[in-house]
């Protein structure tokens, strides 16, 4: 039987024109917040058809990786409680207009970004949710990738101009060691420059690879190089595992060494003084295991967050690392990139790629 909400709709041809013409997603939920109705707009952009989609929860449209793994449907694990969408549709049980936003995961890797309205409704003498989205990804990913280029731009050049004005004011004997850390961090001004650049073609499958021959245990010393004398190892030990393996296998070093890369810097991060980053790799039955080991503890609502992209423990402006890191991994290297944290044993993040 047809839901009273979808036949009242679809039997108003001129109704049905417009939600179906409109770019945003416009979904009615009964009051167990599953769909009772879909535009074509949101049935065409998650593949399904108004028969399937009916009696879905909108995070099960919309495949995001939650929803699979919830006890009692979409909108119960502890991951919905930070969901945006989720918020607004039970908000709304108080009977006002509720405005969110709210990022997907979805299963495919491919994260979306809305904002999401939901209105109450009432047809037929019983109360719906009318939940209206906009796709804003594009949006939300320019302002990121904006917001934290010219935070660490604006940074690395500062020092820059502090090195340059300090190599006038010392006598000529004294000045290799400020010219050798200017050169420093205009090595670092150009490295920012190329890891935006990347994550732009990575974002767009735009990103280019150059599978080689790479040994894991040359890989762990050369990131370990390049972040021990790094501002934020300062206090901090950063140590490669001795007992680590050495494996040959294939992979784009430059990319590797970029996951590698921002995995260590956040660890560094997160530790405190004293604290000492391991660096390790082990050969697993299923390819080549990296891990990156810190002792710091990242909280439960965190977890649940810590590969969206912008999201940082470190404040507004900061957390592409981990989040370019999985993408990097997963639609380039063929790999997966997972974590574990606990109070007692700290965190662990573990990238694991293919023989």
């Amino acid at each position: 039987m047809v839901p009273e909400p979808t036949a009242s709709i679809l039997n108003d041809s001129m109704l049905t024109a417009v939600v179906d013409a409109t770019e945003a997603f416009i979904a009615i939920l009964d009051s167990e917040r599953e769909i009772v109705f879909a535009n074509q707009t949101i049935l065409d952009a998650f593949d399904h058809d108004l028969v399937q989609a009916l009696g879905l929860r909108f995070g099960a449209l919309a495949g995001c990786r939650n929803a699979d793994g919830a006890p009692d449907g979409c909108g119960t694990t502890p991951g919905c409680m930070e969901c945006g969408s989720n918020q607004a549709i039970r908000a709304v049980a108080g009977g006002s207009r509720v405005q969110e936003e709210c990022r997907i995961l979805r299963r495919d890797g491919e994260p979306i970004d809305l904002a999401v309205t939901a209105t109450p409704l009432l047809i037929g003498g019983d109360t719906y949710t009318l939940l209206t989205a906009v796709d804003i990804s594009d949006r939300k990913r320019r302002e990121s990738l904006e917001r934290i280029f010219f935070h660490d731009i604006m940074n690395t050049a500062s020092g820059m101009q502090g090195l340059s004005t300090m190599i006038r004011a010392v006598p000529a004997e004294e000045r290799d060691e400020l010219l050798d850390m200017l050169e420093s961090a205009s090595t670092q001004l150009i490295d920012e420059i190329s890891a935006q650049r990347e994550l732009l073609a990575a974002e767009t499958t735009g990103l280019e690879t150059n599978p080689q021959n790479v040994h894991s245990l040359q890989m762990l010393h050369t990131v370990a190089g390049l972040y021990a004398s790094h501002d934020v190892a300062a206090g901090k030990r950063l140590v490669v595992e001795p007992a680590s393996d050495d494996i040959e296998f294939v992979a784009d070093p430059a990319l590797l060494s970029r996951v590698l890369g921002n995995l260590t810097k956040n660890a560094l991060e997160a530790s405190r003084t004293g604290d000492t980053v391991t660096l390790a790799c082990r050969q697993r039955s299923h390819g080549v295991e990296f891990t990156v080991h810190n002792p710091a503890f990242i909280p439960f609502r965190a977890q649940q967050q810590v590969f969206q992209r912008s999201f940082s423990t470190k404040g507004r402006g900061r957390g592409l690392g981990t989040y370019s890191s999985r993408l990097i991994t997963q639609r380039y290297l063929d790999g997966d990139l997972d974590f574990v944290s606990t109070p007692d044993d700290g965190t662990t993040f573990r990238a694991v790629y293919p023989r």
